[in-house]
Protein backbone atom coordinates (compact mmCIF):
# COMPACT_ATOMS: atom_id res chain seq x y z
CA UNK A 1 0.00 0.00 0.00
CA UNK A 2 0.82 3.64 -0.75
CA UNK A 3 2.47 5.93 1.94
CA UNK A 4 0.44 7.28 4.54
CA UNK A 5 -1.29 10.15 3.64
CA UNK A 6 -4.31 13.03 4.11
CA UNK A 7 -7.19 13.44 1.68
CA UNK A 8 -8.89 16.61 2.90
CA UNK A 9 -12.66 16.89 0.12
CA UNK A 10 -13.46 20.40 0.61
CA UNK A 11 -17.03 20.11 -0.59
CA UNK A 12 -17.85 17.67 2.17
CA UNK A 13 -15.83 18.72 4.91
CA UNK A 14 -13.71 15.65 4.98
CA UNK A 15 -10.39 14.76 6.20
CA UNK A 16 -9.01 11.37 5.84
CA UNK A 17 -5.75 10.07 6.75
CA UNK A 18 -4.92 6.89 4.20
CA UNK A 19 -2.43 4.52 5.75
CA UNK A 20 -2.05 0.65 5.81
CA UNK A 21 -4.78 0.32 8.26
CA UNK A 22 -7.15 1.33 6.68
CA UNK A 23 -9.05 4.65 6.14
CA UNK A 24 -10.20 6.86 9.22
CA UNK A 25 -12.08 10.08 8.41
CA UNK A 26 -13.09 12.91 10.41
CA UNK A 27 -14.99 16.27 9.98
CA UNK A 28 -13.43 19.24 9.72
CA UNK A 29 -14.11 23.13 8.62
CA UNK A 30 -12.62 25.05 5.77
CA UNK A 31 -11.85 28.69 4.76
CA UNK A 32 -14.58 31.07 5.45
CA UNK A 33 -15.25 31.92 1.59
CA UNK A 34 -18.42 31.50 0.70
CA UNK A 35 -17.38 30.22 -2.57
CA UNK A 36 -15.20 27.43 -0.89
CA UNK A 37 -12.82 27.91 -3.78
CA UNK A 38 -9.51 27.68 -4.25
CA UNK A 39 -7.02 30.22 -2.35
CA UNK A 40 -6.46 32.83 -4.62
CA UNK A 41 -4.91 35.71 -2.59
CA UNK A 42 -3.64 36.42 1.11
CA UNK A 43 -6.80 36.62 3.44
CA UNK A 44 -9.22 35.91 1.10
CA UNK A 45 -10.62 33.33 3.82
CA UNK A 46 -10.02 30.24 1.05
CA UNK A 47 -8.85 26.88 2.02
CA UNK A 48 -5.81 26.41 -0.82
CA UNK A 49 -6.40 23.23 -3.14
CA UNK A 50 -3.49 21.08 -4.08
CA UNK A 51 -0.94 18.80 -2.83
CA UNK A 52 1.30 19.79 -0.09
CA UNK A 53 3.03 17.96 2.50
CA UNK A 54 3.50 18.67 6.46
CA UNK A 55 6.82 20.62 7.08
CA UNK A 56 6.39 20.89 10.77
CA UNK A 57 4.58 19.72 13.98
CA UNK A 58 4.19 22.35 16.06
CA UNK A 59 3.21 23.09 19.57
CA UNK A 60 0.28 25.51 19.54
CA UNK A 61 -1.47 25.12 22.83
CA UNK A 62 -0.60 28.63 23.91
CA UNK A 63 -1.18 30.71 20.48
CA UNK A 64 -3.86 33.36 20.35
CA UNK A 65 -6.09 34.57 17.11
CA UNK A 66 -7.62 38.00 18.22
CA UNK A 67 -7.06 37.40 22.52
CA UNK A 68 -8.48 33.95 22.03
CA UNK A 69 -6.64 30.60 22.08
CA UNK A 70 -8.00 28.95 18.66
CA UNK A 71 -5.81 26.56 17.44
CA UNK A 72 -6.10 23.75 19.97
CA UNK A 73 -2.66 21.86 21.16
CA UNK A 74 -1.05 21.30 17.79
CA UNK A 75 -0.34 22.69 14.26
CA UNK A 76 0.17 20.40 11.09
CA UNK A 77 2.05 23.49 9.20
CA UNK A 78 2.12 22.68 5.44
CA UNK A 79 4.41 23.57 2.94
CA UNK A 80 2.45 26.38 0.56
CA UNK A 81 4.91 27.56 -1.54
CA UNK A 82 2.47 30.83 -2.38
CA UNK A 83 0.61 30.65 0.98
CA UNK A 84 2.44 31.30 4.39
CA UNK A 85 0.70 29.75 7.66
CA UNK A 86 -1.13 27.70 6.28
CA UNK A 87 -1.88 24.86 8.66
CA UNK A 88 -4.39 21.47 10.08
CA UNK A 89 -4.85 22.55 13.65
CA UNK A 90 -7.54 22.26 16.58
CA UNK A 91 -10.46 24.43 17.44
CA UNK A 92 -11.67 26.29 20.64
CA UNK A 93 -15.13 25.93 18.81
CA UNK A 94 -16.08 23.05 17.87
CA UNK A 95 -19.37 23.78 16.55
CA UNK A 96 -17.67 25.19 13.77
CA UNK A 97 -16.44 21.77 12.28
CA UNK A 98 -18.53 20.77 9.14
CA UNK A 99 -18.37 24.55 8.25
CA UNK A 100 -16.64 27.49 6.38
CA UNK A 101 -15.13 28.91 9.55
CA UNK A 102 -11.42 29.20 9.26
CA UNK A 103 -9.38 32.22 7.42
CA UNK A 104 -7.78 29.13 4.95
CA UNK A 105 -6.73 26.63 7.49
CA UNK A 106 -8.10 22.66 8.19
CA UNK A 107 -10.12 23.07 11.65
CA UNK A 108 -10.48 19.72 13.47
CA UNK A 109 -11.83 18.65 16.50
CA UNK A 110 -9.09 18.66 19.45
CA UNK A 111 -9.56 14.92 20.27
CA UNK A 112 -9.33 14.46 16.44
CA UNK A 113 -6.05 16.11 15.47
CA UNK A 114 -4.43 14.63 18.83
CA UNK A 115 -4.86 11.21 17.50
CA UNK A 116 -3.55 12.10 13.70
CA UNK A 117 -0.82 13.47 15.02
CA UNK A 118 0.28 10.33 16.64
CA UNK A 119 0.05 8.53 13.08
CA UNK A 120 1.84 11.56 11.20
CA UNK A 121 5.03 12.71 10.82
CA UNK A 122 6.93 15.52 9.03
CA UNK A 123 6.82 14.94 5.00
CA UNK A 124 3.34 13.52 4.97
CA UNK A 125 1.57 14.43 1.84
CA UNK A 126 -1.95 16.38 2.12
CA UNK A 127 -4.16 16.40 -0.71
CA UNK A 128 -6.80 19.04 -0.65
CA UNK A 129 -9.30 18.46 -2.82
CA UNK A 130 -12.17 20.87 -4.06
Amino acid sequence: MAATRIIVRKSIFSLELVSEDGIDAFRVAIGLNPDGGDKVSEGDCRTPEGEFRIISIEDSSDWEHEGVQSYGNCFLRLECLSWEGIGIHGTDDPDTIGTKASRGCIRMRNEDLEWLVARVEIGTKVHILP
